[in-house]
């Protein structure tokens, strides 16, 4: 075919004005040029496939009770509830459940401290006691709260020793049990990295104080709503016991499972004690890579790693943790609390989400790793 001068002129114009979704320049019926879709999904239809039976057959051999998402580059590839939300009714758990995301609730609490900060109602070397008066230790900032690096004693001690089970308790409460009992620091703030999950109950009433509302409602008004997170909430006893399709946690496994029941330490907020689906957390996660909630400045500074006073790094930012797996950096939190087992697991330079929800007392840990082992293995060559 033989292309004239004004042929090839009207070819260079749609070249460079045509919109990419065109896969092809038509020329007398035949393609020119093919042209790339933009954003196309980088992975194969039969790897994805592929990927979707291993990742199955890997949580069935782990018998996995609980609910589990996969997204990368944008793209849900793999969703799956097994199990039951009950093991005595037989109640099954279905994608939506709610399961109590134990310390997987700390990045919530982080974001909340860095959405005070981003409206200038704080700053993270402020003292704790510039906002908490009856606070008893002056050296404690709120960086050193976020970093676990703040020395703090374990409140849930003082709670199952001093508490009355059935009485309701708040974080207010279980500062003043800290406050009455005189607890010392196991460290002097910031030389050590020591996980302290009264540093981030301490965070919640923080937010609290500044907010002049419920830690609870800030999470619903702030981010749950917005993002329409429609099956998160925070631990509710009255809640959780009267509804029949409540996702339960228990002590183990097998057929003779036990039941948690209720536990004064669930009313504390902050370190743990929120509930959600994988649905909702992916529009969480998204929503932080979006820069929806925060800035880019801000999350940047909640993705680094903290600095000890003796200018080590740690394996902590504002509410997450860092680790490599298959030489892939993976920004992660994980939870275990009372038969609940989570994980939320990022890698953000590939755009890989992976998220797992549990109620049995799995070993998170190991089956998310194994997970990712799949999936590095599969994508490899697609997303390098």
């Amino acid at each position: 075919m033989v292309i004239n001068k004004s042929i090839l002129f009207v070819f260079l114009i749609v070249l460079f004005s045509h919109p990419l979704g065109m896969s092809a320049l038509i020329v007398d019926g035949k393609p020119m040029i093919e042209l790339p879709a933009p954003n196309a999904f980088p992975i194969p239809d039969e790897i994805v496939d592929q990927t979707q039976e291993k990742l199955e057959h890997a949580l069935k051999r782990y018998r996995f009770n609980g609910t589990a998402l996969v997204a990368v580059k944008g793209k849900v590839i793999f969703e799956e509830a097994s199990g039951y939300a009950n093991l005595r009714t037989k109640t099954p758990l279905h994608i939506e459940s709610s399961f109590q995301l134990a310390s997987a609730s700390k990045p919530f609490t982080a974001l909340s401290i860095m959405l005070l900060k981003e409206r200038n109602l704080l700053n993270y070397d402020d003292t704790v006691s510039m906002y908490l008066a009856d606070f008893p230790y002056p050296e404690i900032t709120i960086r050193h709260l976020l970093n676990h690096t703040s020395g703090l004693q374990n409140y849930m001690y003082l709670v199952d020793h001093f508490w009355k089970n059935d009485s309701t308790i708040s974080n207010q409460k279980m500062l003043d049990l800290i406050i009455a009992h005189d607890l010392p620091l196991n460290n002097r703030p910031g030389r050590r990295f020591e996980y302290s999950n009264t540093g981030y109950a301490v965070l919640a009433l923080v937010v609290e104080k500044i907010t002049n509302q419920y830690f609870g409602d800030f999470l619903q008004k702030e981010i749950f709503d917005k993002l329409g997170m429609t099956n998160s909430f925070v631990y509710d006893r009255n809640k959780i016991e009267q509804d029949t399709n409540q996702v339960l946690g228990y002590a183990s496994q097998s057929r003779r499972a036990r039941q948690y029941f209720h536990d004064a330490n669930n009313e504390i907020l902050g370190d743990k004690s929120i509930y959600s689906s994988v649905n909702d957390i992916y529009k969480f996660t998204k929503a932080l890579n979006n820069y929806e909630l925060v800035d880019k400045e801000t999350l940047d500074e909640a993705f680094t790693k903290a600095i000890l006073k003796n200018k080590h790094s740690i394996n902590y930012g504002f509410g997450w943790r860092f680790k490599e797996v298959d030489d892939r950096e993976y920004i992660f939190h994980n939870g275990a609390w009372h038969g609940f087992t989570s994980t939320i697991t990022l890698d953000p330079q590939e755009d890989i989400t992976l998220i797992l929800l549990n109620n049995t007392n799995a070993s998170i840990a190991t089956i998310k790793n194994d997970l990712l082992h799949i999936l590095d293995s599969q994508f490899e060559p697609y997303v390098n």
